[in-house]
C-alpha cells in the first residue's frame, strides 16, 4: 500500500474506535480507593496471621503444652505468605477488571494510556510500579539502619525515603492526567466509571 493510499483510508477502514472522553479519577476518590485498600490488605494479613495462630494454639492443645516445631513453621509460613497475597491482590483485581476492591466501592478503573483494558502484562507494569515505593522505602529503612551511629542523619535518610514515596503518590494531585509515578511507570491511567 502506498503513502498515498494509506492517507486515502477512512477510520472505519482502519479499524479505529470512534473518539471518546475520558473522566480521569479525581486525587480524592484515588485516596478514598488507596484507603479502602489498605483496609482490604488488613484483612488479608488479619486472616493469614489467625490462620498461623489457630494452627499453634490447636497444636499446643490450647496452650497446655508447648506448641511443636511444626506448627511453629506453619505460622511462620503464614506470615511468610503475606507479601505474596497482597501482590496477588493487586495482581488479580488488576488483570481481570482493572479494579482493586477500593476502586471498584470508589467506581475507578485502570486502563493503559491508550484507553485499552490492562490485560496481564500491564497488571504486572502496574504491580512492578507498586513495588518501586516498597524499594524506595526499604531503601531508606537499610540506609537508616546503616547510619544509626547518628540518629539525625538516620532520621533524615529514613525521611528523605518516605518523601520521595509520599511524592509519587502526591504527583496525581498536580498532574493533569491524574497520574501518579506508578501510573507512569506502567503506563496507565485510572479513569472513573460514568
Amino acid at each position: 500500500m502506498t503513502v498515498s493510499a494509506a492517507a486515502n483510508m477512512s477510520d472505519a477502514d482502519r479499524g479505529s474506535r470512534p473518539a471518546y472522553r475520558l473522566h480521569y479519577a479525581s486525587f480524592e476518590s484515588r485516596v478514598a480507593a488507596g484507603v479502602l485498600d489498605v483496609l482490604v490488605m488488613f484483612i488479608i494479613a488479619a486472616l493469614l496471621v489467625t490462620a498461623g495462630a489457630l494452627i499453634v494454639l490447636i497444636s499446643s492443645d490450647f496452650e497446655k503444652v508447648e506448641p511443636s516445631s511444626t506448627a511453629l513453621n506453619a505460622f511462620w509460613i503464614c506470615v511468610g505468605c503475606i507479601p505474596p497475597a497482597l501482590l496477588l491482590y493487586f495482581f488479580i483485581g488488576f488483570a481481570w477488571k482493572g479494579q482493586t476492591i477500593g476502586a471498584s466501592v470508589m467506581q475507578l478503573m485502570v486502563i493503559r494510556s491508550d484507553g485499552r483494558p490492562l490485560g496481564v502484562l500491564g497488571a504486572m507494569a502496574r504491580v512492578i510500579g507498586l513495588l518501586v515505593y516498597v524499594l524506595i522505602a526499604g531503601a531508606g529503612i537499610l540506609a537508616a539502619y546503616t547510619l544509626r551511629e547518628s540518629t539525625a542523619i538516620a532520621g533524615a535518610v529514613l525521611a528523605g525515603a518516605f518523601v520521595l514515596v509520599a511524592f509519587g503518590f502526591i504527583w496525581a494531585a498536580f498532574d493533569r492526567h491524574r497520574r501518579t509515578l506508578h501510573d507512569r511507570i506502567a503506563g496507565t491511567i485510572v479513569v472513573r466509571l460514568l
